[in-house]
């Protein structure tokens, strides 16, 4: 009896030690455990760096090959490790790391809007991808001509910012560039007259390399006796303006010499028919007041003339000829139409041009109704079957409507400077 209860006792040690043992490396191998793990996005994933001292046989058993580490997210994987052990764990995949980028050297001229921020920099990279490009004190406002750094915050969208200098030369530039050799403008009105605004006409800014120039013509009719004021109009970087009035004088000749143009395309006759066929639409057109008939001149335009690219250069006269008698042509053979129909019916008018141009170029009419100066365009566009017509520059602003505004009289509508 003895014996039995000795063997029963030792027994009960012996399981005792077993149950101790098997508690206390449970405890170990918990204690070994990382449970939770943050890692920089882009980084590799470690299985040593789920424990404080890595087992020799620890391995995922979650398949972690799809895991794109250079995205931030939140995974539960399991781990199997000391021969018999299976835990779930956390991985955080993080992003502390700020944008990186370069600073992209800049030209202001004081009193001109500044470029957005995020045209100040570029070349830029970040994982989880750029969120805000800003100023950091605000947009600059530097009146005073000199170099000056002006520091952009590159934030991505877990809130890691990086600040670049922006190196800005600022040009206070109050001048207005000059014009050299404006003078008034003596022509006939045979059929095949026409004006060249520049010839002996320069100019020069002090800063500017290349301003804007353009010749307001919009009173002038060709192949009609008068005299006719044109304002020549030049603009710089700076925003600038000057303008420089001269006049076109329209005289009879004293001998009537109708030779033919290239290709026999514009001589005498084709001017007088057109100039007929032209005054007798204008007629059927005409309206009870001004606007009324630039819209059935602007209609009728749209409706009757088919578009069709023109290759090569056209003056004046052939796009005219072109869409007045052959019902067809380009985005300028539009403008030139309306521009003749509207000078038939002694309405004022004047070009306008794309500014700046993108892909290719594009014409419309500016035309004063009502005493204030509007957008009309004829032309017929594929995703705009309708006519732009009497319209302020808000209204007509798209990308094929881009221009200067510097350039033209004030519009209807509250002008800016440039639009």
């Amino acid at each position: 009896m003895h014996k039995i209860v000795g063997r029963i006792a030792a027994f009960l040690y012996i399981a005792a030690i077993l149950v101790v043992t098997v508690v206390f490396t449970i405890r170990d191998a918990n204690r070994n455990l990382v449970r939770e793990v943050t890692i920089e996005a882009g980084s590799e994933i470690k299985i040593e760096d789920f424990f404080k001292e890595c087992p020799k046989d620890a391995r995922f058993v979650t398949d972690i090959s799809g895991i794109d580490t250079d995205i931030p997210a939140v995974y539960q994987l399991t781990v199997f490790y000391d021969e018999a052990f299976e835990k779930d764990v956390i991985l955080r995949i993080e992003d502390h790391t700020p944008p990186k980028g370069i600073a992209l050297p800049k030209m202001q001229y004081a009193r001109v809007k500044w470029p957005e921020a995020s045209e100040c920099v570029g070349y830029l990279y970040d994982l989880s991808g750029i969120a805000t490009i800003e100023y950091r004190d605000g947009v600059p406002d530097y009146q005073l001509t000199g170099d000056y750094l002006v520091p952009v915050v590159v934030t991505d969208w877990y809130n890691n910012s990086t600040v670049i200098d922006v190196p800005f030369h600022v040009t206070d530039d109050h001048n207005a560039p000059l014009f050299y050799g404006i003078h008034d403008i003596n022509i006939d009105d045979s059929a095949d007259a026409s004006i060249n605004y520049f010839d002996g006409v320069t100019w020069k800014d002090d800063y500017d390399e290349d301003p804007r120039v353009v010749v307001d013509d919009s009173q002038v009719i060709l192949g009609t006796e008068g005299v006719y004021k044109i304002t020549y109009k030049a603009a710089d970087k700076a925003g600038n303006v000057r303008k420089q009035d001269a006049y076109v004088i329209i005289k009879k000749p004293n001998v009537i010499d109708s030779v033919l143009g290239a290709g026999g395309a514009w001589d005498s006759s084709h001017y007088n028919e057109i100039l007929r066929t032209a005054n007798a639409l204008v007629d059927k057109l005409r309206g009870s007041n001004d606007t009324e008939t630039a819209r059935n001149i602007f209609d009728w335009v749209h409706s009757n003339v088919t578009y069709e690219t023109v290759f090569g250069t056209q003056t004046y006269e052939d796009a005219v000829y072109r869409a007045l008698m052959k019902r067809s042509g380009d985005c300028y053979g539009f403008y030139a139409c309306a521009k003749m129909l509207l000078d038939c019916a002694g309405i004022p008018n004047m070009m306008v041009v794309r500014y700046p141009v993108s892909y290719n170029g594009h014409y419309w009419n500016l035309v004063k109704l009502d005493g204030q100066w509007y957008h009309c365009d004829s032309t017929m566009f594929l995703h705009h079957q309708s006519v732009y017509f009497k319209k302020t520059d808000s209204q007509i602003r798209d990308s094929r409507h881009q221009f200067d505004g510097s350039m033209l009289p004030v519009r209807a509508g509250g002008t800016p400077e440039y639009a």
